[in-house]
């Protein structure tokens, strides 16, 4: 299954300033969005008496690290404004040419606009950037497995990643049992997604669903 588009931490809240005005309509949980409070601040002062324009809004944002323009881009992700959240992660990237979840994250809005091929060019970039990258190596597991494609690649790039996947790993295990599947080899499927059910959480129930779903297709074959 596809890991999601993920913020990176605790940051800094701004109420109302420059970054209401950028994000109008956006909504952030509790863990906020990493911004730079001081550059911000500057940018309004000197703005203070009229709105900023959205072309000067970017030239402030652009300026971020590209850890936070990450951040911003998952909130675009979230509200459904996908142009805004691809626009912020290749700020990301033109940031730090080696930040992996810019990669990651723009690859799963590619995909979610159904450019298969771009997407997966960012995942593997994503790798290239950072060769540890457990979501790059997973969400392109998946999606070669979505599309019946490269599954073998697939394999050899997501399996090594399991045991450094942290919390993520249910989400690893169960793309990999699926892939086992789709190349005939059930056994090795239900084993693999058997473990991906025993470490899945239980308040995640799409997650759980899709592993159910895949081990019974695993074993009813």
């Amino acid at each position: 299954m596809r890991a999601p588009s993920w913020m990176l931490g605790k940051g800094l809240l701004l109420p109302g300033l420059v970054l209401s005005a950028a994000l109008a309509g956006c909504q952030t949980d509790q863990q906020g969005v990493m911004v730079n409070a001081s550059a911000l601040a500057r940018a309004y002062r000197e703005n203070v008496e009229k709105r900023p324009s959205r072309e000067q809004l970017d030239r402030i944002i652009e300026g971020l690290p590209a850890a936070q323009l990450t951040d911003l881009g998952v909130m675009y992700e979230r509200e459904g404004n996908l142009d805004r959240a691809a626009w912020a992660y290749q700020q990301a990237i033109r940031r730090d040419l080696r930040y992996a979840p810019a990669y990651v994250n723009l690859g799963n809005v590619l995909r979610s606009q159904h450019q298969t091929e771009a997407a997966l060019l960012r995942y593997r970039q994503a790798l290239s950037a950072d060769p540890r990258s457990f979501d790059g190596a997973n969400n392109f597991a998946d999606l070669c497995a979505s599309e019946g494609v490269h599954l073998d690649e697939a394999i050899a790039r997501l399996e090594p990643m399991l045991d450094s996947a942290g919390p993520h790993r249910c989400y690893g295990l169960d793309t990999l049992g699926w892939l086992h599947h789709l190349r005939g080899d059930d056994a090795r499927a239900v084993a693999v997604l058997e473990s991906a059910l025993a470490e899945a959480p239980a308040d995640d129930p799409a997650l759980l669903s899709a592993i159910n779903a895949h081990l019974a297709e695993a074993r009813s074959r």
